[in-house]
């Protein structure tokens, strides 16, 4: 396995409690297009925050244990999310589900999210959830490919954060309520027809 000593050495750290990444997701792929393999470049530019549309794990990630592990746990954060959303408006879900092993740490994190006051909250609970498991998968981890998948996965959790506006939430909230209002067939107090 390839070592990145100095490649390492020049990234800046990430701490969770940055509101403003240090640099953006793409400018450090970049920077890693200089320095890495080519097979270990396919394992980075396949850790991706979240998984494609079709659930299906990308093979390169598959030579990653950090990266596998990582996508088990967002696939089961995605599909216990699925399935909790699904009961509470009584819909079935087989058809959002993706096949895949669970893993319980997602699972809590969706379950625990699910439970959470409101929606802002909730996606806050994901990211803390999100940063300590993939710190936890990266114990240990330096100056290696595997410490780098996990570098690019908290540095594009930071950006995702840093897109979290309370304000424009409440106003998109709003246009997206007045809209369905406007459009659905309902009846006022009175039973009378709007």
């Amino acid at each position: 396995m390839a070592s990145y000593y100095y490649f390492v050495a020049t990234l800046p750290s990430l701490q969770a409690a940055n509101t403003v990444p240090p640099m953006p997701y793409a400018e450090f792929l970049e920077r890693a297009s200089r320095f890495l393999t080519a097979k270990d470049m396919a394992k980075l530019e396949a850790a991706r925050l979240f998984l494609p549309a079709d659930g299906i794990i990308p093979k390169a990630a598959a030579s990653s244990r950090l990266l596998a592990r990582y996508c088990r746990w967002e696939l089961a954060l995605r599909n216990e999310l699925a399935r909790l959303r699904a009961g509470r408006l009584q819909k079935p879900v087989e058809k959002h589900l993706k096949a895949g092993d669970p893993e319980w740490d997602g699972l809590k994190t969706a379950q625990a999210a699910f439970q959470a006051e409101d929606p802002l909250q909730g996606e806050l609970l994901i990211e803390r959830d999100r940063w300590s498991f993939i710190e936890a998968l990266s114990a240990n981890k330096y100056f290696d490919i595997e410490y780098l998948v996990s570098y690019a996965l908290l540095l594009q959790a930071l950006e995702r954060r840093a897109l979290f506006n309370a304000e424009l939430g409440q106003q998109e909230y709003r246009t997206v309520y007045r809209s369905v209002l406007d459009t659905a067939d309902y009846r006022d107090e009175s039973g009378e027809q709007k």
